[in-house]
């Protein structure tokens, strides 16, 4: 069993930050490693401090829809839990003011607030899909904030956003048990399943048709478009699983959504 220090901030979700922070920084054309791997740790730690911090609110839901997980299980205490990530979020934001520029530093400052507002008050309304997705898609504005957003990180962003909004539905769909007991409000606690199926699916049908748009507008190659086009297939399979098994339709939008963020940067060949 994985130690649960580790385990409660679900390094398995931490693979699509570190590749965003990357492929957004090679895109607007800055290359240091060592800038690149401080904006990368920032990230993940300002990430594992806001699943801890759900984790630490959530421990009620979690007890019926994720009891294994450290808080709920009794391996973290929960004011064990609150410590931790105070001092993830701390480390976070210090490494940033020592190494990074000031709009990376307000955009590290500012999400570290929205991810604690979101596991706070917002996750269990129908907001909180919304602002766990900017959470998400924002870690491409924060890597290329080392030289300036242009119009490449604008539609990655979209894309990003649209795709993992989509996926963050599906997700209140496989929770729903467990968030209707506690009063949730998300989509599909309050309009049930199919809905909020529905709901999802023109979230990622909206970033399939804005996958061009890169390759359309001359800003990457044809390799870029190739490597897509493999993502929206694949997240057209998810949109058909999501009334089958949303369990397995945003596991297979976590693949589709890693394949996108590759093309984007195989698109700069």
């Amino acid at each position: 069993m994985m130690f649960p220090y580790i385990e409660i901030l679900r390094p398995s979700v931490f693979t699509l930050a570190v590749f965003a922070v990357i492929v957004s920084a090679l895109i607007v054309g800055f290359y240091s490693i060592f800038q690149i791997f401080i904006a990368v740790l920032v990230v993940l730690l300002i990430s594992g401090a806001g699943n801890v911090t759900n984790d630490y609110f959530d421990y009620k839901i979690d007890k019926i829809n994720k009891p294994k997980r450290p808080i709920p299980s009794g391996r973290i205490l929960r004011k064990n839990a609150a410590i931790y990530a105070t001092i993830l979020y701390i480390i976070a934001n210090v490494l940033a003011i020592l190494f990074l520029n000031i709009y990376m530093i307000s955009l590290a400052l500012f999400n570290t607030f929205v991810a604690f507002l979101y596991a706070w008050k917002i996750k269990s309304s129908f907001l909180g899909h919304f602002v766990d997705s900017w959470l998400a898609a924002s870690t491409f504005l924060f890597g290329a904030l080392f030289v300036g957003i242009n119009a490449t990180i604008i539609l990655l962003f979209i894309i990003a956003y649209s795709a993992n909004l989509g996926r963050e539905i599906v997700k209140g769909i496989e929770d729903i048990e467990g968030d209707k007991k506690i009063g949730a409000k998300t989509i599909s606690a309050v309009a049930g399943k199919s809905f909020a199926g529905w709901i999802s699916t023109i979230f990622i049908l909206f970033a399939i048709i804005f996958s061009p748009l890169p390759y359309l507008f001359n800003l990457l190659s044809v390799n870029y478009l190739y490597l897509v086009l493999v993502s929206d297939i694949i997240f057209t399979f998810s949109c058909f699983l999501i009334f089958i098994s949303p369990k397995k339709s945003q596991k297979i939008m976590k693949i589709a959504m890693f394949i996108a963020i590759v093309a984007f940067l195989v698109g700069m060949i």
